[in-house]
């Protein structure tokens, strides 16, 4: 798990990478966008605004893409285990598996970037005013290859 406070201070420590440059896009244009829908590019990044009835109900840990999550506004909580045990199979289809394993709990502020590694569990919980970018990006390199 890694936290900045700033975007531009994610930028300072992952700017020149492909994949990471096309998510700074990605979180600088969210608001332009029409919140609801899933955007893509490729299946190397994708991204979507997420509220309060987006929160996860379990311990997500994924394989191919690593979450991230942006705070744009209001109150957003997560919880990181870094050992846990899978409760259902994982799905190629979605790319997660739910698990459990004892977990801390921190709160995201707006303006800050959360990214996980595929190491880890999180479970993501948006407050009534709280507003986030969620992404996906591949754990691929640190390029697209298809880009």
């Amino acid at each position: 798990m890694k936290v900045f406070s700033s975007l531009p201070s994610a930028m300072d420590v992952l700017a020149g990478h492909k994949k990471w440059d096309r998510t700074f896009e990605a979180i600088r244009i969210c608001t332009q966008l029409p919140a609801g829908p899933t955007y893509s590019v490729g299946d190397s990044l994708t991204w979507r605004i997420v509220k309060q009835e987006d929160s996860d109900k379990h311990f997500v840990a994924r394989r191919r893409y690593q979450r991230v999550l942006y705070c744009l506004s209001g109150q957003v909580e997560y919880d990181i285990c870094a050992q846990w045990e899978s409760t259902q199979p994982y799905s190629d289809l979605s790319d997660t598996h739910t698990v459990v394993g004892e977990y801390s709990t921190h709160t995201l502020p707006p303006g800050n970037l959360l990214i996980v590694d595929i190491t880890e569990g999180t479970r993501i919980r948006i407050g009534p005013d709280g507003c986030a970018l969620l992404l996906h990006v591949t754990v691929e390199g640190h390029s697209f290859h298809n880009k």
